[in-house]
């Protein structure tokens, strides 16, 4: 398995993890084609992301520097 450094952190991320990241990508996609005939928009995929980030509770943060109130993600 490979790992490495993100950017501007001393973080590392391994194809582990981006690997199951990937998987459910694509099964949030297949379940928009099978519900909506088409992919999750962009404030879609900012909305899922949110609401899956943002556990109020500790046991349900995915993070241990709190609560992830906003996900943007940026269009190229």
């Amino acid at each position: 398995m490979g790992w490495w450094k993100v950017e501007r952190t001393s973080n590392t991320i391994g194809d582990g993890p981006l690997d199951s990241l990937g998987a459910s990508v694509a099964e949030v996609i297949d379940q928009y084609q099978i519900a909506f005939n088409r992919k999750p928009t962009k404030a879609e995929w900012e909305a899922l992301l949110r609401a899956v980030l943002g556990g109020d509770s500790p046991e349900e943060r995915v993070v241990d520097e709190g609560v992830v109130d906003k996900v943007s993600i940026e269009l190229s």
